[in-house]
């Protein structure tokens, strides 16, 4: 089994959705590296400040403004830093970066040049040897969008510092593309009690999710060891995908239930040949015998889809020759049942492969067999 393994020399980043992930998602893997004289820093890309629901309750207030969420986004940071202090961390150990909470979808869709240079930044400046990042299979849509920001960030902007392995963590979601390759943890009775101490620093997400929180304690961490030279795994309703140079190729099946309150809408987001990041919006047609899909901004026709009873199929022909064939693609079908995705986002490799990655490629291929 491969898990990261830390000494005195080791430096383990952590990027953290929200405070509360570091215990829920991390808390044994973030012990054993203090245990071991590890550096830690964990980096928070939001404070959590949009999360109305426990805020409602706990203050008896119906309508938040923006003094009321910053208020809510400071005091979710101070018990953040009461969780890592359970978990053997000081408060130098943790960074806040105040990105808006419950909107990393639309920043990763629209613009997120700025944040991914000050991720590469932080990372360049902090020199790890170890990253933990949300998967992209993620349900929640703020782990998913921030798992895709940070596989772009050192596809791009650091690829010539091969010196730290990056594992991928899932929080929500129970998804057979993380969970089937993923590695689990074997946790001690001691490990799982200060995981549960600092789970319950986390006040204020436990007066509504008390009992879903707390089984955290007890589920086994996984972590996925993120590989370039992975191939795709689909998910949920994308029932298999190809990409070819000039098109991608997908199929799709998925129910129709009361539940989806967004009608389903499939990104596709890759860059440019320029490097630009660009990302296309396909609308899925409504209840209809038969309907065509198409590109939400130029109207061009992708393929046709038909419904059997209560169940949607269809295939779907994407142009892509205005992406790069040496990066990858990122597909997410956005199907929300109320505030999680129904699956997160698939990475679909590259279909000519940069100098570095073609060398690697033949390196594995001429390895010779021992036995």
């Amino acid at each position: 089994m491969i898990i990261p393994t830390f000494n005195s020399d080791s430096r383990l980043m952590m990027f953290a959705p929200h405070p509360d992930d570091e215990s829920l998602a991390c808390g044994i893997i973030l012990q054993r590296a203090v245990r071991a004289g590890a550096a830690v820093r964990v980096v928070y890309a939001t404070d959590g400040d949009d999360n109305p629901w426990p805020q409602r309750l706990l203050e008896r207030k119906w309508r938040l403004n923006a003094a009321d969420r910053k208020r809510w986004g400071k005091l979710r940071r101070t018990e953040a830093l009461a969780a890592l202090s359970v978990l053997g961390l000081r408060p130098s150990s943790a960074r806040f970066l105040a990105l808006p909470d419950q909107k990393l979808t639309r920043l990763l869709t629209h613009d997120c040049k700025p944040a991914l240079e000050r991720f590469a930044t932080i990372i360049a400046e902090w020199v790890p040897t170890h990253i933990l990042v949300p998967s992209v299979a993620d349900t929640h849509p703020d782990h998913n969008a921030l798992g895709v920001m940070l596989r772009l960030v050192w596809a791009n902007l650091l690829v010539d510092d091969p010196c730290f392995s990056v594992w991928s963590y899932v929080v929500h979601g129970r998804s057979l593309a993380f969970f089937h390759r993923a590695q689990k943890l074997r946790q001690s009775e001691f490990e799982k009690a200060i995981k549960l101490q600092a789970i319950r620093r986390h006040k204020t997400q436990l007066k509504l999710s008390r009992k879903r929180f707390l089984k955290y304690a007890a589920r086994p961490e996984c972590l996925l060891k993120l590989n370039a030279l992975e191939a795709t795994v689909t998910d949920g309703s994308i029932r298999s995908i190809s990409r070819h140079p000039s098109a991608l190729h997908l199929n799709l099946r998925l129910s129709v239930s009361a539940s989806h309150v967004v009608e389903p809408t499939l990104f596709v987001l890759g860059q440019s040949m320029t490097g630009t990041l660009r990302c296309v919006n396909i609308r899925l047609p409504g209840r209809s015998f038969r309907s065509e899909m198409s590109d939400c901004a130029t109207g061009r026709c992708l393929g046709s889809a038909r419904y059997y009873g209560n169940v949607f199929a269809g295939e779907l022909t994407i142009p892509t020759d205005t992406f790069s064939s040496v990066n990858s693609l990122f597909v997410k079908l956005e199907r929300r049942s109320w505030f999680f995705d129904e699956v997160g986002w698939l990475e679909i490799p590259p279909t000519a492969w940069p100098n570095w990655i073609a060398a690697l490629r033949r390196k594995l291929v001429e390895r010779p067999v021992t036995s």
